[in-house]
């Protein structure tokens, strides 16, 4: 077999495997990123409905607030969690609420929300990554298949080892994320949750 046939076969096997992964992780990432926002809609109703307990709390209390009033009635009957980590901070600085038995079990589900959201930011922040660092492989590997004869002429051991890494590091990348998918957590813990 020619050697430039084989690098042919090389540089395009890159670009499949690396789509393929692409679309392995991003499977895997929907679904994750679904769970975590079920999981957070459902502390965001438990903290609803545990407010309703406070005394001298109701929707009409906080004058100073009124995105909050709207925020709790409109996130109690859809699946929107935007915005209500700082909707949580709010209620919870009122004073009716730092004033009642209920505050603790409040500052939980706050916390049990935080920790959630930190896991799933985190599985975005390396989905970015991994599929930014494969897209710059898959670019890199089909413009390289242009300069294959030159490649073949000059035995450039350079371009095809940055191929390889590229490679590497992207499948690399996708695996954290992958794994990240599929790893069990704890988040009714106080323990900071890392990648």
């Amino acid at each position: 077999m020619d050697i430039s046939n084989s690098l042919y076969y090389t540089f395009s096997a890159i670009a499949q495997v690396l789509a393929g992964f692409i679309a392995l992780s991003g499977v895997f990432v929907i679904f994750k990123i679904q769970e975590l926002k079920k999981m957070q809609f459902l502390q965001v109703q438990y903290f609803y409905n545990y407010l309703n307990g406070v005394s001298g709390m109701f929707i009409g209390s906080f004058h100073d607030c009124p995105t909050i009033a709207v925020t709790l009635k409109t996130l109690h009957r859809s699946e929107c969690i935007g915005g209500m980590k700082q909707e949580m901070k709010k209620i919870l600085a009122d004073p009716n609420v730092q004033k009642s038995a209920e505050q603790k079990s409040l500052n939980r589900m706050k916390m049990v929300f935080t920790n959630i959201d930190a896991v799933r930011l985190n599985i975005l922040l390396w989905t970015k990554i991994s599929m930014i660092s494969g897209l710059i492989t898959i670019l890199f590997s089909l413009s390289i298949l242009h300069f294959v004869p030159w490649i073949c002429g000059c035995i450039s051991v350079a371009l095809y080892c940055t191929a390889f890494f590229g490679l590497f590091i992207s499948i690399g990348t996708m695996s954290k994320v992958i794994l990240t998918c599929l790893k069990e957590r704890n988040y009714l813990t106080n323990e900071k949750l890392s990648s």
